[in-house]
């Protein structure tokens, strides 16, 4: 089993968290209940899960929030779930719990803004988590031909290599031993993401080449990259489109409220 790490943080200036209540992108109502409590009850329910570590800067807003603590109470969950306060970004904070936790423990990360993330989806990405005995990390990922054929409308960033483009789930590993090592290492990746030339010498010169002439598919990127991060980095691709569905602009609202209506979740969703 894992423990998780749920990421509940803001950035400044999100668009969902100004409409949220106390300006928390992850307490955004949806059918009448917290974005977060659908991801929080999915886990709870998983069989994969062990303890959660719920991460947010102001986690008072978490720890002290009615519903939450209604749903822990109601699943007996009290005892699996704690708060911690949020470091200066999301590997930050995974790196803070992971020393804290010890790194013989393997630990998922999520985000508390992946409603639509089922028990299944995650079941399936642990399932094959488990069963790839070299595989230190892991990354989930939905295939852009599925979710255009489910989400037709939905405009989404792809990823694309080797002719085939993919979309991130929010969704992440990190085998026993390796903890602390993979969450330094995407810490010193996030620090460039808005530096790309800094981001392209880290991963060098040569990879983007390839990536660019098409001459890169997905495996050898993460080839690529376990390299040069000094770990086994792999792909996870989930049959399910919706895992890669997160809430991340206000017009992603109206879609995530639909799938969960079809589900029969939320509150407007049992009462309509």
């Amino acid at each position: 089993m894992f423990h998780t790490i749920l990421l509940s943080g803001d950035r400044p200036n999100d668009a969902l968290a100004q409409i949220s209540p106390g300006k928390r992108k992850a307490l955004l109502p949806l059918n009448g209940r917290p974005m977060i409590a659908y991801v929080l009850e999915m886990l709870l329910a998983s069989r994969d899960v062990d303890r959660i570590t719920i991460v947010a800067n102001g986690i008072a807003d978490f720890s002290g929030h009615a519903g939450i603590a209604a749903l822990l109470a109601e699943r007996g969950a009290s005892h699996r779930v704690e708060f911690e306060e949020g470091a200066d970004s999301p590997a930050a904070s995974v790196l803070k719990v992971v020393e804290r936790v010890g790194a013989e423990a393997a630990t998922l990360v999520t985000t508390a803004d992946n409603p639509l993330l089922s028990v299944a989806a995650l079941g399936q990405f642990c399932d094959a988590v488990r069963r790839d005995t070299e595989l230190e990390a892991a990354v989930g990922l939905a295939r852009e031909s599925d979710i255009r054929r489910a989400f037709p409308d939905s405009k989404r960033t792809f990823i694309r290599l080797g002719g085939t483009g993919v979309s991130g789930c929010n969704l992440f590993a990190l085998m026993p031993g390796i903890g602390p090592k993979a969450a330094r290492a995407w810490r010193e990746v996030e620090g460039r993401r808005k530096k790309p030339w800094q981001l392209i010498l880290h991963f060098g010169v040569f990879t983007l080449l390839r990536a660019l002439v098409g001459a890169l598919d997905l495996d050898k990127a993460f080839v690529a990259a376990s390299r040069t991060l000094g770990l086994r980095a792999k792909p996870i691709l989930l049959d399910d489109a919706v895992a890669a569905m997160d809430v991340d602009r206000p017009e992603h609202i109206p879609i995530a409220e639909k799938v969960l209506a079809s589900r029969g979740e939320g509150v407007r969703a049992r009462t309509s």
